[in-house]
């Protein structure tokens, strides 16, 4: 990936943030389209990301070079405000994709922007080459309506299809040790790439009065996971934080793991906690899917509800099979709305989760917990 922006703030701290993710590499900087040519030329990136200023200021001499010779390279078009004009003016030009920048100021705004870039930038990337397409990211709208837990009656037959699988009775399960009266008492989330965009369209769904505890990890590097709580947060009717160690698990609270660190789940003597560990990596990842899964699974046996989301690698599929083999519940994440299809697909495929598309996993959330009072 390439950096052009004549903003130095924004330059170099897309740069180092964006650096920092296991699945990107920064092959340079430049702070205008005729000093970003040579660059494009030696390094041959995947992606650039242009601020709109540059693209609509002699912009159009580097847009022509990419098509006439790097037509493999895409760009991502930084604009300073939404509107279908501008992103209408800025794809003739020769975006691939346009994000709305918002206030770059601080280092939280560097934060939410890159975040917001993680999409396009990995699918674009020679990695995610392979995988299916998927639409492009959107500019920010209306929070989604929160769903019920009660499956509205004109669900398609599809999804009904789909959340009648969820319902249906799972193969004799391995016996676990748990207070677990078989109604689901706690969910785990799994996401990696593509993650901020799912699940900005997946918790907002969810109503203020979920009646249970959501543990949830996305693979990012420190300080990425408290700007991705905070802004989830904003945006949901549930709570949701960052998780510090020793944290309770409360209902209708989501508790991401932090950045670098592990999460489990443990029983206290009065309560169920968070604990943070510096345990080695698994697949690769810290925090790990998989490790928090099997933590739920020793607390509370088959009451377990585990999401798998979109996400590059395996992380999340040996403790979908642990969930599973206690006799839980696991639901993942479908093919064509994933940005990457390589975590929910171990899952799907060997057949203990159903394929959910992602606007319809609240639902499938819903009815596999059907039974759960929301008092």
């Amino acid at each position: 990936m390439l950096v052009v922006e004549s903003d130095i703030h924004v330059r170099q701290g897309l740069a180092r943030i964006l650096g920092q993710h296991p699945t990107i590499e920064v092959v340079g900087a430049a702070i205008n389209g005729r000093t970003a040519l040579p660059k494009i030329a030696t390094y041959r990136p995947d992606c650039v990301v242009m601020g709109a200023d540059l693209a609509a200021d002699g912009g159009a001499e580097m847009f022509s070079h990419l098509q006439q010779t790097h037509a493999d390279t895409k760009c991502v078009v930084l604009a300073k405000e939404s509107g279908a004009d501008v992103v209408h003016k800025l794809t003739q030009l020769g975006a691939n994709e346009v994000i709305v920048r918002g206030d770059t100021a601080n280092e939280a705004g560097l934060m939410r922007l890159s975040q917001e870039l993680l999409s396009p930038i990995v699918r674009f990337g020679r990695s995610a080459r392979s995988a299916p397409p998927v639409s492009s990211f959107p500019l920010p709208a209306a929070a989604p309506t929160p769903m019920s837990l009660t499956a509205p009656a004109s669900t398609s037959q599809a999804v009904a299809s789909i959340l009648a699988s969820v319902a249906a009775p799972l193969p004799p399960a391995v016996p676990a040790q748990s207070r677990s009266s078989g109604r689901i008492q706690v969910v785990g989330i799994g996401v990696s790439t593509g993650g901020p965009k799912a699940l900005s369209e997946l918790m907002p769904r969810l109503p203020a009065d979920f009646p249970v505890p959501i543990v949830l990890v996305q693979h990012m590097p420190p300080k990425f996971t408290h700007s991705l709580a905070e802004s989830l947060d904003r945006a949901c009717t549930i709570r949701v934080r960052e998780a510090k160690d020793g944290d309770r698990l409360e209902r209708g609270v989501a508790l991401i793991a932090p950045g670098g660190f592990h999460m489990k789940v443990v029983r206290s003597e009065l309560c169920d906690i968070v604990k943070l560990t510096e345990d080695p990596p698994e697949c690769s990842c810290r925090p790990s899917v998989d490790y928090m899964f099997r933590s739920l699974t020793e607390v509370f046996g088959k009451a377990v509800l585990g999401v798998v989301l979109t996400g590059m690698g395996e992380d999340g599929w040996s403790g979908s099979r642990v969930i599973h083999a206690a006799g839980g519940r696991v639901l993942a994440q479908d093919q064509a709305s994933s940005t990457v299809w390589g975590m929910p697909r171990g899952p799907i495929e060997s057949g203990i989760a159903p394929s959910v598309p992602l606007d319809q996993m609240a639902h499938a959330i819903a009815h596999a917990m059907r039974g759960v009072p929301c008092s």
